[in-house]
């Protein structure tokens, strides 16, 4: 009888977890599934302005990605030896950049977005998707997210047939402050001048 109810009382405690851990699971898959659809409305639609397709994928991005966590991250070690004013400077810029930098890319592109599984590792939810492009090969993704305190999911890194993008742009940035003069404030500018131009 001990026995049974210590087993009872060990169940009312595990299938609860268990329950909620599944519905994330699949409410993670839902949240990159359901932005994929919210790309090709609001930002592939080629009956969009320029200025459209720009607003609707900044709101996108800046409601879905954590642009905070992702700016500190492609800045690595310099980040620390920027004071407000220039990490705020820095933010505005990436955000800028990485709208004219993609927007454009999503013009009359048609596919599907389709989460095929999604694991939890140390809090944070790995959600493999498979991207079928209607005229090229299906891409392979996981999109790195958690919950932030709003219990809102949040992406920070999405990796694409095995690539990180944030390591990319890291690299790519990197290598444009080392060959500036002016460093960050010179990736700064070309930040600038790209989304001016």
């Amino acid at each position: 009888m001990s026995y049974f109810r210590n087993f009872l009382i060990l169940a009312l405690f595990i299938i609860p977890i268990q329950s909620t851990s599944d519905e994330k699971i699949e409410q993670s898959k839902y949240f990159v599934e359901n932005l994929g659809k919210e790309v090709v409305e609001k930002v592939s639609n080629v009956n969009l302005t320029e200025s459209e397709r720009n607003v609707n994928f900044r709101n996108l991005y800046l409601n879905s990605f954590d642009n905070y966590y992702i700016s500190r991250f492609v800045l690595g070690r310099y980040w620390k030896n920027l004071d407000s004013n220039m990490r705020k400077q820095f933010v505005k810029s990436f955000n800028d950049y990485i709208v004219a930098t993609y927007a454009p890319k999503f013009k009359g592109w048609e596919g599907t977005f389709q989460a095929v599984d999604s694991l939890i590792e140390n809090n944070y939810y790995n959600v493999k998707m498979n991207v079928l492009n209607k005229d090229g090969p299906t891409l392979k993704l996981i999109w790195k997210i958690y919950l932030d305190k709003n219990k809102n999911f949040k992406i920070l890194d999405v990796n694409i047939d095995g690539v990180s993008m944030l390591v990319t742009q890291r690299a790519e940035f990197m290598s444009v402050i080392k060959n500036n003069p002016k460093g960050v404030l010179g990736l700064i500018e070309a930040m600038i001048k790209k989304t001016s131009g």
